[in-house]
């Protein structure tokens, strides 16, 4: 069974347990056709998440269950693959240096979260977040707005782009990691009004993961 499959089943037995039937259930939305509900149950084509949210919310259980993305009909987020697919946390870059404790936490549902397929190869790793990039500083490469997926669980090597905090700057930045001789690694913006970081000392500087994946939303 694909996983249009197993939505379409999962639509229809919420369904089912809600006595409704599928012309029922198009009225009670009023903006779904039971045509389409009636494609997604038998597993031809799947709904996008806000049509899930709308099935969702006459169904009394939550999309991200109607979607497989969990197992919980209430709708606790699962923080492993399932199906291809998967929930990570969006942290502000302040937040990302505790993102082992959001990560460790037994529910981040309340973080915002964007879903990660198997077209990003990180897909399975344990420590996997994102970030919002706050600054112009690897420009135009990686503007300020986007959206940086970064694996925790990742060692840097040159050309890598990562995610760092400055321990005595309290500060985290994303930057491209280099090695060159005389220091342990440099962190490299690609906007040239942004300063290199040398780093002599590993107290300086803690890498807190490699970027993975990179969305802009415009």
């Amino acid at each position: 069974m694909n996983i249009k499959e197993k939505i379409g089943n999962r639509i229809k037995e919420s369904r089912k347990a809600a006595g409704l039937t599928i012309k029922e259930l198009a009225e009670k939305t009023h903006e779904l056709s039971p045509a389409r509900i009636g494609n997604w149950e038998q597993g031809t084509r799947s709904p996008g998440p806000v049509e899930a949210k709308i099935l969702a919310d006459h169904l009394n259980v939550s999309a991200s269950y109607l979607l497989c993305l969990t197992n919980n009909p209430q709708g606790e987020l699962t923080r492993h693959a399932n199906h291809g697919m998967r929930h990570i946390p969006v942290l502000s870059m302040k937040d990302a240096h505790h993102y082992k404790e959001i990560l460790d936490a037994s529910d981040y549902s309340h973080e915002k979260t964007i879903v990660i397929d198997s077209f990003n190869k990180a897909l399975n790793a344990e420590k996997l977040f994102a970030v919002v990039v706050e600054d112009n500083s690897m420009e135009p490469k990686i503007p300020a707005g986007s959206i940086a997926v970064i694996n925790g669980g990742q060692s840097p090597g040159p050309g890598d782009y990562v995610l760092a905090s400055l321990e005595n700057k309290k500060q985290i930045v994303l930057r491209k990691y280099g090695e060159v001789d005389g220091y342990l690694y440099q962190l490299l913006a690609k906007n040239d009004l942004w300063a290199t970081i040398s780093v002599k000392d590993e107290s300086e500087v803690s890498v807190l993961g490699v970027v993975s994946e990179v969305r802009q939303y415009f």
